[in-house]
């Protein structure tokens, strides 16, 4: 009886298992796909039209299956007003590539929000990948001034610059990129849409750090407190040497280094 024990528990066990990977399973299956809604024709509309709140409509999609340049519902205030650069099926989406920028900019700004430019060197690589209507999150490396013990306590606090990079807004809604000439050509103006105090922050934030997009996937709602990225500063990078050893560079390169 006693050789029949193992047996039977390894056959319960594989039951149990059977069962989790089945429920795992039926419960992916029965989750359904995050979906969203971008804008869309309401009618066939014509090549030249002026777009008008009845031109358009809501349409819910997939995220997986939203068009690299859709324009999100929430934004749709950007197409009323624009004139139509190629004809539109009924129910096709409404792309940022078939409007045009026929009407004022202040028009596309948000309900309770500025827009405020935010210069960028070509050379940052941002202003070639980012267009209107994408969302990014501005980041800033800051120098601070910080007091430091010395080792005679009885010596004044030294004063030290310290560097650090952190996430100011980790979601902004680009408005428009525009190019800019003179002294600074070949840069670009991020037109960003933010809330009245944000803006000011991000006007004063200019002047005193280096600041850069990181471009985001469409309607990502991770990571939007600009808490859980963190901070990056010295004792990040003391951090990855803990554990390390040097690597020594041979004289002879590709040559082995000789047991000693």
């Amino acid at each position: 009886m006693k050789n029949f024990i193992p047996l039977i528990l390894a056959v319960l066990l594989g039951l149990a298992a059977v069962l989790a990977v089945g429920r795992l399973l039926a419960a992916r299956q029965q989750a359904p796909e995050k979906t969203t809604t971008v804008v869309a024709a309401a009618r066939d509309i014509i090549e030249g039209e002026v777009l008008a709140d009845s031109s358009v409509m809501k349409k819910t999609i997939p995220v997986s299956a939203v068009p690299a340049q859709a324009i999100f519902w929430s934004k749709m205030e950007m197409v009323v007003g624009q004139k139509a650069l190629r004809p539109i099926s009924q129910n096709d989406y409404v792309l940022l590539s078939d409007v045009g920028l026929s009407r004022s900019m202040a028009n596309i700004v948000g309900e309770g929000e500025w827009a405020v430019a935010l210069p960028l060197p070509q050379s940052s690589g941002i202003p070639r990948i980012v267009q209107p209507g994408d969302e990014v999150a501005v980041i800033g490396t800051f120098k601070i001034q910080a007091k430091v013990k010395t080792a005679d306590l009885s010596a004044p606090e030294q004063d030290v610059t310290k560097e650090a990079t952190l996430v100011l807004f980790p979601r902004v809604r680009v408005l428009d990129v525009t190019g800019r000439s003179g002294k600074d050509e070949g840069g670009s103006d991020i037109i960003l849409a933010l809330p009245p105090a944000q803006a000011q922050v991000l006007i004063a934030a200019q002047r005193q750090a280096e600041l850069t997009l990181a471009l985001r996937r469409p309607n990502d709602d991770s990571a939007i407190n600009r808490m859980d990225a963190g901070m990056v500063d010295r004792s990040t990078f003391e951090k990855l040497l803990e554990g390390l050893q040097a690597v020594q560079v041979p004289q002879i390169p590709g040559q082995k280094e000789k047991a000693k």
